[in-house]
């Protein structure tokens, strides 16, 4: 794979950020929608029809980062809805507002808000457990990296906002090849990195190499994920790669997975999960249904006479087994053409795929029609 410039995408990443500010959470209030009937000002431009005031300052918020508040204080799609019903619009005004005081005097947050200076919005929620780490800092710490272990940066994937988030993958001038099985080769010594305002975070890209799969896995090490560039905290991340103790028992674990995953016939409630994930990820219809047809699968059971229940659903086979639902999933957001190379739903996905490889199969006292 050829060389990424680092200078250019430094560059590039400088031009695009977006600005910010850093605040305490409960310093953000919730005053409504402009759509729920209420006597709001703020002007709308766009899309973002959720209005906060911060510093005495009205702004609009999208949907998204309105959630991203909502989850940080508990606040729930649930809640709002039992609320709402009971007090209206002020009674979740006050409920939201109550809950992030409440938290912060507790365990106080400060997050960064991303400006959409296009639609006038809060676009972004990033957050930020020390100083902020801007994106200079960020490249300082790349190059430090790169130098210290061997490595090449390849190839990058970014957010609509790139203070949210960038992940960079990296290759080794020595790459080291594994077997899971024979005959299915990885490349497992890349790397890559995911940076943006409140953390820089390490993990493994496994890829395997006959048709360019890419597989990403955390590293679950507590060195692994860094909240500044301090001098200390850079020198634990920097020596993870180095650590080949650590890095073969991770790649031990993953072919461990992967092993029992070929074994195991996926259950009609994985495949299920499986679906969402790529309805999640807004991965196009037809795409869907050919990697997980939940659907089409139990409508078999139904028509063959069988209940579908939730708990029912655990213990029916699907058509496929777990290993070859896992790599269409990620064999999809490595090479698909519906997105761009350097979308972070490929990587997002890919790192999905492999929470769901690593998880506890179900039983396997199944119920099959297609044996």
């Amino acid at each position: 794979m050829n060389e990424l410039n680092i200078d250019a995408l430094r560059k590039k990443v400088a031009e695009l950020s977006a600005s910010f500010k850093i605040v305490r959470r409960d310093a953000v209030e919730y005053v409504g929608r402009l759509d729920d009937g209420s006597d709001i000002t703020a002007p709308y431009e766009g899309y973002g029809k959720n209005v906060y005031r911060i510093d005495g300052v009205e702004l609009l918020v999208n949907d998204r980062v309105s959630n991203q508040l909502d989850n940080m204080v508990g606040v729930t799609p649930r809640h709002r809805k039992a609320v709402k019903a009971a007090s209206g619009e002020t009674g979740i005004r006050d409920f939201r507002n109550y809950l992030a005081s409440a938290n912060s005097m507790v365990k106080p947050q400060q997050v960064a808000l991303i400006a959409n200076m296009h639609s006038k919005t809060v676009s972004g929620l990033v957050p930020v457990k020390k100083d902020p780490i801007t994106s200079d800092s960020f490249f300082d710490f790349v190059e430090l990296f790169l130098d210290k272990n061997g490595l090449y940066p390849v190839k990058y994937e970014m957010d609509h906002d790139i203070c949210s988030g960038i992940t960079i993958y990296f290759d080794s001038y020595k790459p080291e090849i594994q077997a899971v099985v024979p005959g299915d080769d990885f490349l497992i010594n890349s790397y890559y990195l995911r940076w943006n305002l409140g953390q820089i975070e390490l993990g493994r890209y496994y890829e395997r190499l006959v048709c360019s799969n890419g597989q990403i896995r955390v590293i679950k090490h507590k060195d692994s994920r860094i909240y500044s560039v301090q001098e200390e905290d850079i020198g634990r991340i920097i020596a993870i790669p180095g650590n080949t103790a650590l890095l073969n028992s991770d790649f031990d674990m993953f072919c461990n997975k992967a092993r029992e995953a070929m074994q195991v016939r996926a259950s009609l409630a994985e495949l299920k999960s499986v679906a969402e994930h790529l309805e999640n990820y807004m991965v196009d219809n037809e795409s869907a249904k050919a990697i997980a047809p939940y659907r089409k699968e139990s409508e078999m059971y139904l028509h063959a006479g069988y209940g579908c229940s939730a708990e029912e659903e655990h213990k029916m086979m699907a058509s496929m087994s777990v290993w070859d639902l896992y790599n269409r999933v990620t064999d999809y957001a490595s090479n698909n053409e519906f997105w761009s190379e350097t979308d972070n739903r490929r990587g997002a996905l890919q790192s999905e795929a492999l929470n769901f490889l690593m998880k506890k199969r179900d039983i396997q006292s199944y119920t099959d029609i297609f044996g």
